[in-house]
């Protein structure tokens, strides 16, 4: 700008002009050192990013598979956007080598001295014609290499990650596979006696309605076996016996070959006894009780319970599938294998007087006719009752089979006794499925469960006094069926879960630890559980109409009840061949109470000559406080899955009845402020009605009516 005022002040037109010429030259020069190639867009770098990891790949694929790729002389690389001058001369520079020295050098195997020098001279070449690039141009360069490099480096962790957790995903089902192959074999080891004898009832099994059909028989196979062991006996001639079956054996079978055995001294054992694979005439295949069951596709515990007695299923031609049990006398079988204890080898009953009175109580350990006879007479009560909808049906019956062949201790040994059987309860015990919570699964199956159900269930063990009616021997299925199995506790106390105000019930409400804690290692007193277990929704009260029974019995109740109330007790001990004349005495007094008071009335009578539960000793003979009852989680802290959400199933709401009996609102804990005999104050003030249902009650009154209308038209 100064020369250009300088040549102004002369006054030059020539000079101005020349001036011009070179400002304007000046401007020129600037403007084309500053045009710059555009910034290349973040779009392009991806894509070359991506062309770079394409063409990586590309060559590890090569390299791994062995594959030999040649670049042709005329072939160029095309790229996404703009072109990298100095790595296609690069490039160039590299398809000069020949196709076999470029094959090894992909394969990674090693290079001539040649190829070596080759390769440093295209580096210092490609360098060379990198520092010609301009600066900024270079680094877009190097900005777009770091942010490749970025990328390849996250992607790599990326799949780094991924294949560990690969890894481990792979590691942890090779784990359950072989927890699972490890659970099948114990499985197998341990059942395959029920499998094979339910294979030996099915090929013994007429399979077109005739008798003897042996279609499917699958045949032993007799070229290995032991000495002393025979293909086919029968239950007289085998002494030990893997396989045994209720039907005749199928055409062709020899099952004559265990007494020639015997009669040989070649075919016996070291102590004289034959071993059969599979043997005819048993009147009843056995098979242990499974550990657990499966409800939608979990496993639910199968509980054998506690008092010691063998229970083992059976299959007989008379009854089909059966349960059998037995307190002793049977072949030293024993329920828990894994404990010490022994099942009793002999009765009492047979080392006692013949004049020896059996044991108040029925099911008692090391009794055998005793248990029978007590059983057998509380179903022919069941009968009349018309309770049997809700209990199987027993009897006593023989047992001429082996025990199961299921690698313990006396598997396989022969057993000829008398045990109680009785039909199979149906589904699963309510404990094991609603123990705990109810959760998404069985939640459906809780509201199916059938008012009418309960109350017949609760209605039996109020009638003949069950003092053990806890979870594991009440099933429930997933239609809503109720059965109830193992009643060796009737005449006794009541405690039953299905009736408040017992300690079986009240367990499940506030916690063992709070109602038995003198039963527990923890300082006493204990507080009530935080929440209340699912099973106390089976309170008789949530399937009744408002909550209250009164006098509205199950159907056929009432005529056994006026039936029992006509009998002396010597009749009722008689009649039903009773094992003791104080069970006649109690049934006829719950008889009575049940017909002046209704059924709420009959169940605060049995509590008022109990003791009053203190929370720390265990035992049947307690009462509780009874709040109202708590038949879902809206009423009482029930524990409910939260996935769920609010559950009730209760028949219908709380009616005036009740709510003057048990109070509107549920109190959870040990404050419950009631007892029997101020309820059956309350109750004696309410007007229950007395449904005219009996025959008897009928006739009377129409002979009152009749009565009325003589006296009417003789006052006319």
């Amino acid at each position: 700008m100064r020369v250009l005022l300088f040549f102004l002040s002369r006054g030059s037109f020539l000079c101005c002009a020349f001036v011009l010429f070179l400002l304007l030259l000046d401007v020129e020069i600037p403007v084309v050192l500053a045009e710059k190639k555009p910034v290349v867009p973040a779009e392009t770098i991806a894509k070359w990013h991506r062309h770079h990891k394409l063409f990586k790949e590309k060559r590890l694929l090569v390299r791994r598979e062995g594959e030999a790729q040649s670049v042709s002389a005329e072939e160029k690389e095309e790229k996404s956007g703009w072109e990298d001058r100095w790595e296609h001369r690069a490039k160039v520079v590299e398809k000069n080598n020949n196709d076999d020295k470029n094959n090894d050098a992909i394969a990674g195997k090693a290079t001539s001295p040649n190829v070596a020098a080759g390769k440093e001279e295209e580096s210092d070449l490609a360098l060379k014609l990198f520092r010609k690039i301009p600066r900024k141009k270079r680094e877009e360069i190097l900005r777009a290499l770091e942010n490749f490099k970025k990328e390849q480096e996250a992607e790599e962790k990326e799949e780094g990650a991924g294949n560990r957790k690969e890894e481990r995903n792979e590691e942890e089902t090779r784990r359950k596979l072989e927890l699972l192959e490890k659970e099948r074999k114990e499985k197998e080891r341990k059942l395959a006696v029920v499998v094979a004898r339910e294979a030996s009832v099915a090929e013994a099994a007429p399979s077109t309605g005739e008798k003897g059909d042996d279609d499917g028989f699958v045949p032993v196979d007799e070229s290995a076996l032991a000495a002393g062991t025979v293909a086919y006996g029968t239950y007289d001639t085998c002494d030990t016996c893997e396989m045994c079956s209720v039907e005749e054996p199928p055409k062709g079978v020899d099952t004559g070959k265990a007494a020639k055995a015997k009669e040989t001294a070649s075919g016996t054992t070291r102590d004289g006894k034959i071993h059969c694979k599979k043997c005819f005439g048993c009147n009843v295949v056995l098979s242990r009780l499974e550990s657990n069951q499966n409800l939608h596709g979990k496993k639910v515990k199968m509980f054998a319970g506690a008092s010691g007695a063998a229970v083992v299923r059976g299959y007989t031609k008379e009854h089909g599938n059966v349960i059998i049990k037995s307190w002793c006398d049977f072949g030293g079988y024993k329920q828990h294998p894994e404990t010490a204890a022994k099942h009793p080898l002999t009765c009492n009953e047979e080392t006692q007087s013949k004049n020896t009175q059996c044991p108040i109580k029925g099911g008692i350990h090391a009794y055998g006719e005793c248990n029978y006879k007590f059983l057998n007479a509380l179903d022919k009560l069941t009968v009349d009752s018309n309770l049997t909808g809700v209990v199987p049906r027993t009897w006593t019956g023989s047992v001429k089979t082996f025990l199961p062949w299921d690698g313990h201790a006396v598997q396989g040994h022969k057993i000829d006794v008398r045990s109680q059987f009785y039909e199979v309860a149906k589904g699963y015990s309510i404990e094991a499925v609603y123990g705990s919570s109810v959760a998404q699964d069985t939640v459906e199956m809780f509201k199916n469960i059938k008012h009418e159900e309960v109350i017949k269930a609760a209605t039996f063990d109020l009638l003949f006094s069950e003092q053990d009616r806890h979870g594991q021997n009440v099933f429930v299925t997933e239609e809503g069926d109720v059965t109830l199995i193992d009643s060796e506790g009737c005449f006794g106390p009541t405690n039953s879960l299905l009736l408040p105000g017992g300690q079986k019930f009240e367990v499940y409400r506030i916690g063992y630890n709070a109602v038995c804690c003198g039963n527990t290692p923890l300082s006493c007193p204990q507080p009530a559980g935080e929440r209340t277990a699912p099973i106390v929704a089976m309170d008789y009260r949530c399937h009744a109409k408002d909550h209250f029974v009164g006098f509205d019995w199950p159907k056929g109740v009432e005529p056994f009840l006026r039936k029992i109330q006509k009998m002396t007790e010597d009749d009722v001990h008689e009649v039903y061949e009773m094992t003791r004349k104080e069970h006649a005495t109690h049934l006829k007094r719950t008889v009575d109470e049940l017909l002046e008071l209704g059924f709420e009335g009959a169940l605060l009578k049995a509590y008022q000559r109990q003791n009053r539960g203190d929370g720390l000793t265990y035992g049947n003979n307690y009462w509780y406080p009874i709040t109202r009852a708590c038949c879902g989680n809206d009423i009482c802290p029930m524990r409910v899955d939260d996935a769920v959400g609010r559950v009730n199933i209760e028949k219908s709401t709380q009616g005036e009845l009740a709510e003057k009996l048990w109070g509107d609102k549920y109190v959870h804990g040990l404050d419950v402020k009631n007892s029997p005999s101020a309820t059956l104050l309350a109750l004696s003030s309410l007007n229950v009605p007395k449904p005219e249902t009996s025959a008897d009650a009928l006739v009377d009154r129409l002979k009152q009516q009749e009565q009325q209308q003589q006296t009417t038209r003789k006052t006319h």
